[in-house]
């Protein structure tokens, strides 16, 4: 495999990635950077799919007949392999706390793999009793819940009733589908703001726009294009870019602005590097990038949600047999008034407890400073340096935490004081000025 920055001379954007006429007959600036073209760093491969970025700018994509996730990292340039027999993975999708979501397509289900990528867990596997057919793309919304699409690809008889598209609730106690009127459901992406869910539906070549209900449900399907993809990724802009022999870019009223083409015919697409202005491709043996004139729309997977009243709401649980939290960091409004439902779904007991900025390992500390007084006070230790939290809690309980964010910006940790859980079990609040 050669892996570095290959550079696709022939494939130099200038007007063929045109700047279209708008309506009133003007330029339209181009979403690409100027004089850029397309790089490719890393071939060999049978099949890529499935890019995504973290918050770093890191971008994990599958090679799915090699069953393998690989990780770019464009800082440093290199690739890794992340994780080997990777159950036919597909698309995925990180979360803003940093957990990586994965459509099995293999193993025929949803699931969320450990930091180093050794573990898999699932969290949807049937619908209606019946084993998913191949689980293909998916997005999280800013509560925290999963948008996946189900297809049939291969010869394999179907294991549901059809090719559907379904959600799995914040709380995971559910999976609904939402859509059911689909040919061939594929890549799937949303909005910032959680309202809008685009669904492509490949098999019968037409791309769609949804409005997005409180429970998840979807409603006011309309024609978003006349043409179908594979995977899909929107910029700061609202644009929305497909992939079918090239890479397609339709403005938010869904007019074709922009055409990219790629040495290979694309399969997906996604925005990072450092400064999320970076359009990723996976295309058949290749993995390509591009840099561009407009920023990836920023990922609010998991990150919670403001309501009219101005409170932000936000679910944070633990992952099972992981000894992690979901959602590793977060942002509010300095003085904001905050609401986190914390969920224990790992079988030991767990608390959360927000800390001052630089003290999480001082607290975790004074925590087993306790001894076997601790279990009576759940490893709470009577110090200022705690600014809130709640109890410890079993397995399957919740509690909601309640709290004004601090009106000094900064990082504020919060963490597990339940001794030898601290070092894993860790996140960050960051607090923004007004």
């Amino acid at each position: 495999m050669r892996i570095g920055r290959l550079k696709s001379s022939a494939w130099t954007l200038a007007l063929a990635a045109t700047a279209l006429f708008q309506a009133n007959g003007a330029f339209a600036a181009s979403v690409v950077a100027e004089g850029v073209q397309v790089e490719k760093v890393g071939d060999g491969y049978k099949f890529t799919e499935g890019p995504a970025a973290d918050v770093r700018g890191d971008v994990y994509f599958t090679d799915i007949p090699n069953n393998r996730i690989h990780k770019w990292s464009p800082v440093a340039e290199e690739m890794t392999v992340f994780r080997e027999d990777s159950g036919g993975a597909n698309g995925l999708y990180v979360s803003a706390g940093g957990t990586l979501y994965v459509c099995e397509g293999g193993n025929g289900r949803l699931a969320v793999l450990s930091p180093d990528g050794k573990q898999s867990t699932p969290l949807a596997q049937k619908y209606d009793g019946k084993s998913f057919n191949k689980p293909n793309d998916l997005w999280i919304d800013p509560a925290g819940g999963v948008y996946f699409t189900d297809p049939n690809y291969g010869r394999q008889p179907k294991k549901q009733d059809g090719e559907h598209v379904y959600y799995r609730s914040p709380d995971g106690k559910k999976v609904i589908r939402v859509a059911d009127d689909f040919v061939r459901p594929n890549g799937i992406i949303g909005t910032v703001d959680g309202k809008t869910l685009y669904i492509a539906d490949h098999g019968g070549g037409k791309t769609f726009r949804y409005a997005i209900n409180p429970d998840g449900t979807l409603k006011g399907k309309t024609l978003f294009a006349e043409t179908g993809s594979d995977g899909m990724t929107l910029d700061q802009k609202g644009n929305l870019y497909v992939t079918t022999d090239a890479v397609q870019v339709y403005s938010p009223q869904g007019k074709l602005i922009e055409t990219i083409e790629v040495p290979e015919r694309p399969s997906n697409v996604c925005f990072g590097g450092p400064f999320n202005k970076t359009l990723f491709i996976t295309a058949r043996t290749g993995f390509y990038a591009l840099e561009m004139a407009v920023k990836g729309m920023p990922s609010v997977a998991g990150a919670g949600t403001t309501d009219k009243d101005g409170v932000f709401h936000i679910t944070i649980a633990t992952v099972q047999e992981m000894m992690i939290y979901d959602i590793k960091r977060f942002t509010v409004t300095a003085g904001q008034k905050v609401k986190i439902t914390f969920r224990n779904d790992d079988f030991p007991p767990h608390n959360l407890l927000v800390v001052k900025p630089g003290t999480a390992d001082e607290v975790a500390s004074l925590a087993i400073d306790m001894g076997a007084d601790g279990f009576a006070k759940g490893f709470r230790p009577d110090t200022p340096k705690i600014l809130f939290g709640g109890t410890m809690i079993d397995f399957e309980a919740s509690e909601l935490i309640e709290f004004v964010a601090p009106k000094q910006p900064g990082d504020y940790p919060y963490v597990c004081t339940f001794p030898g859980h601290a070092p894993l079990m860790r996140g960050m609040m960051h607090v923004v000025a007004p």
